[in-house]
């Protein structure tokens, strides 16, 4: 039976985090998404980068409230870095409370731009990113 507990964890675990992007764009490296770490860290502002924005629109959607149907504050391209409130959380929607860009959406770096958003970010789109 305790065999069946911890294989039934894994397998949680890894379906959970099969979406994640782990791919390096120049010298970014996407490592994973970026809830999973949260609750390692002081709850707080953290930093995530977009990704998994592979399909058709190529972009997250800050909303004004976290679900899929409100209104649209801003779209981010790959790579763009957003600030997140760790602390408010709505299930797998977090508080963005600003964003900014160090690196094109390819991994180019450019000069730093501030992308003055806030909202909130569906967390599958964020990842922990090393640079």
């Amino acid at each position: 039976m305790k065999h069946l507990a911890v294989t039934a964890l894994l397998s949680t675990m890894l379906v959970s985090y099969a979406g994640a992007e782990t791919r390096t764009y120049g010298s970014i490296d996407l490592t994973g998404l970026a809830r999973a770490s949260w609750d390692l860290n002081p709850l707080g502002e953290s930093n995530a980068m977009v990704c998994n924005v592979n399909g058709p629109d190529g972009f997250l959607t800050i909303r004004a409230r976290p679900n899929s149907n409100s209104k649209a504050n801003r779209r981010l391209k790959r790579l763009a870095i957003v600030v997140v409130d760790t602390r408010e959380r709505v299930g797998k929607w977090v508080k963005v409370v600003t964003a900014n860009r160090t690196h094109s959406p390819n991994g180019r770096p450019q000069q730093f731009k501030n992308l003055h958003v806030t909202g909130w970010a569906h967390s599958n789109y964020l990842c922990d990113f090393l640079d």
